[in-house]
């Protein structure tokens, strides 16, 4: 089936934009050696796909950014994006060994009943979706299944009110020395959107959680002074902020580079900055950005 198509440029990239070291990157829950993220990011090494939804969210970029995939998945792939190793499946599915499961992945013998719900939900996915990806795994070409899968919860330290919001932004896109204070974000809005929206208290009062809102004209300005798209601030799913800040990080560091660089940024960061600017704007391209002023 079609496993994920792991992309060594965008990782080599997203590491420089996030400021981490390639040690730091391979922490737990990677788990994985300096070297062994090295080689990854050179492409002389392919990670396993177990690894690759850790690596993803190490380095701020959605998973089918990083390693995007042509094709619907089978039972392995379903696993793989889990990150969820095949010894580790009897904790879910209550047996002695990962037969089962290994025996369903290979097209040999279909899963028990019993295993399907368990399983479901540790790959975050519903009952339709993981049966529809064990007909893959026999060789059933089936559709893709509409019905949604079951929420999931927001990972530890995902922004969800505005005050965090606010204050997310501020850590993850400025050096500590660099980052605004409150009567410059209001300045900052105020002129990108030619309009007197902010003040000082106003933003003090939703950075601190002493006020929040839900008006648009308030968030959009918000979002112009803190160089985000309004959606960062609108948007309630889990995934949305990480994608943002990764795209608006990439565009930063690229920015840096070329201020204070001795040269041109070299090719593949100019596509990698371009390309996240597209993910960020809905699409657009910066010289479409330029035409719309």
């Amino acid at each position: 089936m079609p496993e994920r198509i792991f992309n060594a440029q965008k990782f080599r990239a997203a590491i420089q934009a996030s400021g981490l070291k390639q040690s730091e990157v391979g922490e737990p829950p990677v788990s994985l050696g300096e070297s062994v993220i090295s080689r990854y990011g050179s492409g002389a090494v392919i990670p396993p796909p177990e690894k690759l939804p850790a690596l993803a969210a190490r380095v701020g970029l959605p998973l089918d950014v990083l390693a995007p995939r042509r094709g619907l998945p089978d039972l392995k792939d379903l696993r793989c994006d889990a990150g969820i190793q095949q010894k580790d499946t009897p904790q879910y599915t209550g047996t002695k060994s990962a037969m089962p499961v290994r025996a369903a992945e290979n097209g040999m013998r279909p899963l028990k009943d019993k295993f399907v719900a368990p399983l479901a939900e540790a790959y975050g996915v519903s009952t339709e979706e993981l049966r529809a990806a064990q007909e893959r795994s026999f060789g059933n070409m089936v559709p893709a299944v509409r019905t949604p899968a079951p929420p999931r919860t927001a990972a530890p330290g995902t922004p969800q009110t505005v005050a965090e919001k606010i204050t997310y932004l501020l850590e993850k896109t400025y050096a500590r020395h660099e980052r605004p204070a409150d009567a410059e974000l209001a300045d900052r809005g105020n002129q990108k959107t030619g309009r007197p929206i902010l003040d000082e208290a106003l933003v003090h009062a939703l950075r601190t959680g002493e006020e929040t809102t839900g008006d648009e004209a308030i968030l959009g300005a918000l979002a112009a002074a803190l160089d985000a798209p309004l959606v960062f601030f609108t948007s309630e799913s889990p995934e949305e902020a990480a994608r943002i800040v990764a795209g608006i990080r990439t565009v930063q560091s690229g920015v840096r580079a070329a201020r204070h660089g001795d040269g041109p940024l070299p090719s593949e960061w100019l596509d990698f900055i371009e390309e996240s600017i597209r993910e960020i704007t809905g699409g657009k391209s910066p010289d479409a950005l330029d035409d719309q002023g």
